[in-house]
């Protein structure tokens, strides 16, 4: 280690709870094309709206 230089840090990541919400995003192919494919491997019911 140089000196100055700031010392590693140790991080733990644990698991969190079910992610839940609403984004509105512009219509457009690419994000469709996104929303469809975290869609169809999510749990639950996903809704899609405003499709070009």
């Amino acid at each position: 280690m140089t000196a100055g230089a700031p010392a590693a840090s140790a991080w733990i990541a644990t698991p969190a709870g079910p992610l839940h919400g609403t984004v509105a995003v512009p219509g457009d192919k690419s994000v469709s094309h996104r929303a469809i494919m975290l869609g169809a491997i999510a749990e639950g019911v996903t809704r899609i709206g405003g499709l070009p």
